[in-house]
């Protein structure tokens, strides 16, 4: 299990970075900050987990994961991803609101 000193987040980024195939100004737009920013965030060690949340957006890979991962953390039983494969095609108005109504009632829940 690694601890938080063996995870440098910056080679992790860089490495996701690299094999995405975008180049670093398209990856310096979608994450809103300068060219000469994106070598800096491949040279940290630490980065806000708002910043890091934006970079996986950017890079379509979830690294908060990746950290839990690496560190041992497992998921909470009680907040596991629920999938659901639904055609909207499939539902009336009525039940479509139903259904709004119900996932709202669920995650109102789930914050409790």
């Amino acid at each position: 299990m690694a601890t938080q000193q063996d995870i440098h987040i910056g080679r992790l980024i860089k490495s996701v970075f690299d094999a995405s195939g975008i180049t670093v100004a398209e990856f310096a737009r979608r994450i809103n900050c300068g060219r000469p920013n994106v070598y800096s965030i491949f040279e940290r060690n630490t980065i806000d987990v708002l910043q890091l949340v934006s970079i996986s957006n950017a890079l379509n890979h979830n690294f908060l994961n990746d950290i839990a991962t690496q560190c041992g953390i497992k998921p909470d039983s009680d907040s596991q991803p629920i999938s659901i494969n639904l055609s909207i095609n499939d539902l009336d108005n009525n039940k479509a609101a139903k259904l709004v109504r119900f996932l709202e009632e669920l995650h109102s829940t789930d914050r409790q």
